[in-house]
């Protein structure tokens, strides 16, 4: 029974684009009509091909494919959008609450509020004026990031609270930014300085809240009339950025990847990287693996430099009482 209701969502996802590929096609033409895409019903016929050569230039870096078979999209979907759900339900009505009296502490700095504007405003332009569906790449994760930045410093009557959870998951989610500048995809950028552009928007995701953290906007500990420690508050926010980021993407960013056949987040099939690391079957999980290993690096980072650094200002403060 099992086995044959896992067949018919098979058949439903699969019937989504038949048009994908069963593989990805090579990112360079190697016979003068690769193909990226079979026909709107999957047909084979050379009439109802589409050619790489001739979809809009930065398309092909972006083409989705039947990497997965449907059945492993249908168990991760049901796996990760449940226990997703499940965690974020136990976690978030355990978080502390932000005194409401300390709202306009949270309210992000003139300079950080233009340099959004302008960045986000510049991130429309290029995704609405690429290839078709490019604006759905406004769903990766540092685009996500400025999306948030965005509803932070722009968005009326956001409640401490809920600005203080979106501040704290995007300490975690700056990590990916510092992921990018490290492992740098270009491929579809092809646009009037969208590759400069590309790197000073996530360098800038990188600078937010290293000075928004040194100046005392945000704080990694815990608040100050929370009842949990460090290394419990550190678990809790950890494990929530998990569990958003899983949901969002398994959730929302699979099945737009499947409707609009391109490669969102990687979520498809694995991007070009080192040796085939990531790569085969179980590629999303080692990918979620490995984002959750990076979010627990970066957020211990910035802890342990935050109390470093209250610790250095406290010393100084009693040697100043001192003299």
């Amino acid at each position: 029974m099992s086995q044959r209701l896992l067949e018919l969502a098979g058949g439903f996802i699969k019937s989504v684009n038949p048009s994908l590929l069963p593989l990805p096609p090579p990112g360079n033409e190697k016979t003068g009509s690769d193909v990226c895409y079979l026909g709107p019903h999957g047909e084979e016929a050379k009439q109802y091909l589409v050619y790489c050569k001739d979809l809009p230039e930065g398309q092909r870096a972006m083409v989705g494919s039947w990497y997965l078979d449907p059945e492993r999209h249908a168990i991760e979907y049901i796996a990760f959008v449940a226990i997703s759900l499940m965690t974020i339900l136990a976690i978030l009505p355990r978080l502390s609450r932000y005194p409401p009296e300390n709202a306009k502490k949270l309210n992000p700095p003139l300079l950080i509020k233009i340099v959004t504007l302008f960045t986000f405003t510049s991130q429309l332009i290029y995704k609405t004026n690429g290839y078709p569906g490019k604006i759905l790449f406004m769903g990766m994760p540092c685009n996500v990031l400025w999306t948030m930045w965005a509803i932070l410093c722009f968005w009326p009557n956001l409640s401490a609270q809920t600005m203080h959870v979106m501040y704290q998951l995007i300490i975690p989610y700056s990590s990916l930014a510092i992921v990018a500048v490290a492992t740098p995809d270009t491929s579809d950028l092809v646009m009037w300085m969208e590759v400069p552009f590309f790197f000073f928007m996530h360098y800038a995701l990188i600078a937010y809240p290293i000075c928004l953290i040194k100046t005392r906007h945000i704080s990694v500990l815990p608040l100050d009339n929370s009842k949990d420690g460090v290394v419990s508050n550190f678990l809790k926010i950890w494990i929530l950025a998990c569990a958003y980021f899983a949901l969002f993407y398994f959730g929302l960013g699979v099945p737009l990847s499947l409707i609009s056949g391109l490669n969102l987040n990687y979520m498809l099939h694995p991007p070009p990287n080192p040796g085939d690391m990531v790569s085969g079957p179980n590629f999303r999980l080692q990918s979620t693996l490995a984002c959750a290993a990076v979010f627990f690096f970066i957020q211990f980072l910035v802890t342990v430099f935050e109390i470093f650094g209250r610790g250095v200002e406290k010393c100084s403060t009693e040697k100043s009482k001192k003299l």
